[in-house]
């Protein structure tokens, strides 16, 4: 709220003050008076307000010790000097009449003329020229005064007589709406330095404004904070900013580049302003260029997200198999660390369902996971989504460029499925991303930054590629760092009915049916199909059973054989050959399959084709003996 203060010298004035202000709507103004006059420094300072209306000596002396004030003058009217003359002329017939006046008036001698009787000026500036008047114009032979309330007390104490000069009502008129006036100007100032002052210190970044001799004139908090001081106002730019070349600014308009201030990157922007098209001084702002990348990530994931989350965590994987156990809790420990991560296993194994179980248990849960399959896109289509394009880089490219997968991921996962397929052009372009942290974009000179976790996958095949030259060594090394051999189905006897029964109840629930019961004989004879498809397959097949037979029936042995699992042919058993049904279940216990191994004097890998049976599960039947 805006305070107008009224020195008001004499009662009467008081009365035509309170007169014309009622005659204001001053919902937003405040208005005060109080009883001084003179000049002395000590009735001066202790007064508080924004505007303040003063006559006389008591105007000039607030403007001298209260600059930052508006000071309003009841200015002297020529009808209430020519008032004053004439009741001195009246009451001293032809005498010499000396005025004293703070104001500038006319040559005395035309004021002589209009009164018709000698009259005398002296012009003065605060109280003590007020005595030094009197005594002077004494000397030039005037017998009575004419002045304001200061000259009227001292002649009162000199015994001289005295005319005092009043303000008139039209002066008290003019008074109050010239402040009226400058308090709404100033209140509409205040406001848009209030607006300024909060759009200033509300900015995502530092900002100081400086004049064309290179001195700050404005600042917000996060510059204060940037340079370590409670104000900068007043202070020279090299002071601050050692690096800030302003004068070269002027010559050259805007300017960028990078600063390193106080161990972080800073994006400083040189802007010249313009006043009448010369410049007047420049704005410096100061970006963190880590906040700057963070932002953005943001917007471009926003822009971008198509289903970029994580669905699955640990907790959804179903097994009671100890090898699957040791590999989900070696899978938690890898979570907790940035390294790159590769899974190998056939396909249908659950190679995403690790690589999102890691992601959702590491510190990027909160990030982009990032899904693509190398496998299933060209070469050209390959590259220029993982690492993005600019405009017109190639035919058909969208106007305005688009962002990688890399970029998308930004801070998050990214999981390279089926790499083994990867082109080996895109190997390449994918092992420099790997060791610089940095994408460039089809077509684009500069280089992106990118802080993202690689998690690839692929089946067991990738090692002959490698040895065959199809897929980098040194690549291989780089997203091997932490790896997990992911077991077949069929090499998890004990939970293919686990997961059937788990994948039923679910299926059932999501297309809202009855639940279905499975006989152990079902299940049993669930173990006997080699799965080829994996969980997959086991997936697909208890769906087929949760629409076929919805009803509360128990499940047995002929349901099963009525979805046809393996109808195709691929459920064959590729080492023998034969029907899963006809199989002949291995009665060799484990320790004696050990001393078989023991006595043939194979190594582990030919002992493994002989009996049919993987390395992965020949390791684990064996461990137990071999601690």
């Amino acid at each position: 709220m805006i305070k107008i203060l009224i020195v008001v010298p004499y009662q009467e004035l008081q009365q035509a003050f309170d007169h014309v202000v009622q005659g204001y709507d001053l919902e937003t103004i405040e208005v005060s008076n109080t009883h001084i006059f003179g000049s002395d420094p000590q009735k001066i300072l202790p007064l508080s307000a924004d505007i303040i209306i003063a006559r006389g000596i008591t105007a000039n002396a607030i403007e001298q010790f209260k600059p930052s004030v508006h000071v309003v003058h009841i200015a002297l009217g020529s009808a209430d000097l020519l008032s004053a003359l004439a009741e001195a002329k009246k009451r001293a017939p032809g005498a010499h009449i000396g005025v004293i006046t703070g104001e500038q008036l006319c040559d005395q001698e035309v004021i002589t003329s209009l009164v018709d009787q000698p009259v005398s000026v002296y012009q003065v500036i605060d109280e003590h020229d007020v005595e030094n008047g009197l005594k002077q114009l004494q000397e030039q032979g005037c017998t009575i005064f004419v002045g304001g309330l200061t000259m009227c007390r001292l002649c009162e104490d000199q015994k001289y007589p005295y005319v005092h000069v009043k303000s008139g009502y039209q002066a008290v008129v003019h008074a109050v709406a010239e402040a009226v006036a400058a308090a709404k100007a100033l209140e509409r100032a205040q406001t848009r330095g209030n607006l300024l002052s909060t759009l200033l210190n509300n900015a995502a970044y530092s900002l100081l404004a400086i004049n064309s001799n290179g001195s700050i004139i404005a600042s917000n908090k996060q510059a204060e904070q940037l340079f370590g001081s409670a104000s900068l106002v007043g202070e020279q730019l090299e002071k601050v900013y050692r690096t800030g070349h302003w004068e070269l600014a002027m010559k050259t308009g805007k300017k960028e580049e990078v600063v390193p201030i106080n161990g972080k990157q800073f994006l400083v922007s040189q802007q010249s302003i313009s006043m009448d098209q010369e410049t007047s001084g420049f704005l410096f702002t100061f970006q963190n260029a880590e906040t700057i990348q963070e932002t953005e990530h943001m917007i471009r994931t926003e822009l971008s997200r198509k289903g970029l989350v994580a669905k699955y965590t640990f907790s959804d994987i179903v097994t009671q198999n100890s090898y699957m156990q040791s590999l989900v809790e070696k899978a938690q420990r890898f979570s907790q660390v940035p390294g790159t991560v590769l899974l190998l296993g056939e396909t249908g194994t659950g190679k995403e369902l690790f690589a999102q179980s890691i992601h959702n248990a590491s510190p990027r849960s909160t990030q982009p996971f990032v899904a693509v399959n190398c496998a299933a896109l060209p070469e050209q289509l390959l590259e220029s989504e993982l690492f993005g394009y600019t405009e017109g880089a190639f035919t058909g490219a969208t106007k305005g460029g688009k962002p990688g997968l890399f970029e998308l991921a930004h801070k998050g996962t990214i999981f390279l499925d089926e790499i083994a397929e990867m082109p080996i052009v895109v190997q390449a372009k994918l092992l420099r991303v790997l060791q610089e942290r940095e994408v460039r974009r089809i077509g684009a000179d500069n280089v992106i930054p990118v802080d993202v976790r690689v998690i690839s996958a692929a089946n067991n095949n990738i090692l002959q590629k490698v040895q065959d030259g199809a897929f980098r060594l040194d690549l291989f090394y780089r997203i091997s760092l932490l790896s997990l051999m992911l077991v077949p189905l069929r090499e998890r006897p004990e939970d293919i009915g686990l997961l059937f029964v788990h994948f039923v109840h679910q299926y059932c629930k999501r297309h809202t049916l009855a639940p279905i019961e499975i006989s152990e004989d079902a299940l049993d004879m669930l173990k006997q199909f080699y799965w080829p498809g994996n969980i997959r397959e086991l997936r697909n097949a208890a769906e087929r059973l949760a629409i076929l037979h919805s009803s509360a029936n128990k499940v047995g042995i002929h349901e099963i054989e009525r979805l046809d699992i393996g109808s195709t042919g691929l459920y064959l058993d590729p080492q023998k050959k034969e029907l899963p049904k006809q199989r002949k279940k291995q009665k060799i216990s484990d320790h004696q399959l050990y001393e078989q191994f023991l006595e043939s004097g194979l190594t582990r890998e030919a002992f493994a084709e002989q009996v049919g049976l993987s390395r992965t599960t020949l390791w684990r039947k064996f461990a137990q003996y071999e601690q």
